[in-house]
């Protein structure tokens, strides 16, 4: 009897339930394109600030893709995640099979950029320092507050920080770390959720978290709503005494206390199947189609 139960049990198949589910994300360019504000320095050393519509894909903040059991079309304005049970007016956990993102918050070198980073949109720190100076009204200024007018400057002053060795080491900033490509009308990543529970017609889902652009109020320009502050490494040091920052950590548990204004959000179509050995067995695009505006 043993020796038939040993046979039996080694002639089972092992079926690994995570793993890779790998989609294109689709987000269009109107999603980039916002009035954004220049800082201008006049002769006196004064500051003006002027405005223009851009469309730009550094403009596109962090984007969440989690895997969903079933997702909810009735009770927000946007497509969200099924919750579970509500209690005591907050709302349930969404139960996420895995998630990923397409760029994340990161630290910047500089305390003057800490919440305000997103990895896979600068080719380079000068291309930062543009974005920081010509798309939010605020230039980026190191920690004796002077702007920061050279990418060398800012390169070198990175290496220091960190204590790299390798331009590698900076993972936001890279020409061969930008996220998306331009395709059409439209901006597209692909995007890996590793070690994702692999059930048959589980929903993808996603959000952009897009940064503040406020003409009167540059101090609060380039914040993300999903960037806690208060977290990430604590630096002290001489004159500096800050944390890096980084992403909460329940963002794709309760998606709704992260989703404001300006973000946009993906419609219900992203579905992804298995075979019997849980192979992916479809392309799947997760459009990013639904700009959440106040009306």
């Amino acid at each position: 009897m043993v020796a038939l139960y040993l046979l039996a049990g080694c002639s089972n198949p092992e079926t690994v339930l995570e793993g890779d589910v790998v989609a294109k994300v689709v987000i269009p360019k109107e999603a980039a394109t916002r009035t954004v504000v220049k800082a201008v320095e006049a002769d006196d050393g004064s500051i003006t600030y002027e405005t223009r519509e851009e469309t730009d894909v550094r403009l596109l903040g962090p984007v969440y893709v989690g895997a969903f059991g079933e997702l909810d079309t009735v009770s927000f304005d946007y497509v969200h995640p099924a919750m579970g049970p509500v209690l005591s007016g907050t709302y349930g956990d969404t139960f996420p099979y895995g998630g990923a993102t397409v760029g994340r918050l990161d630290f910047a070198c500089y305390e003057a950029v800490a919440c305000q980073v997103t990895t896979g949109r600068f080719a380079d720190y000068d291309q930062l320092l543009d974005y920081f100076k010509n798309n939010l009204g605020k230039p980026v200024l190191d920690d004796y507050g002077v702007e920061v007018t050279s990418g060398d400057v800012m390169e070198q002053w990175c290496y220091r920080y960190f204590e790299a060795t390798s331009e590698a080491e900076m993972s936001f900033i890279g020409e061969d770390k930008l996220s998306f490509t331009e395709e059409g009308d439209n901006f597209v990543a692909d995007v890996v959720l590793a070690h994702t529970v692999r059930k048959d017609g589980l929903k993808l889902w996603a959000f952009m978290d897009a940064a503040e652009i406020v003409p009167d109020q540059i101090d609060i320009n380039g914040s993300f709503t999903t960037c806690n502050a208060e977290s990430g490494r604590e630096v002290n040091g001489y004159g500096a005494n800050f944390r890096e920052g980084g992403s909460y950590f329940d963002i794709l548990n309760a998606p709704s206390k992260y989703v404001q204004y300006g973000d946009w959000v993906s419609d219900d179509s992203a579905v992804v199947h298995f075979d019997e050995d849980r192979n992916q067995t479809n392309d799947v695009t997760v459009n990013i189609n639904f700009a959440y505006v106040e009306e």
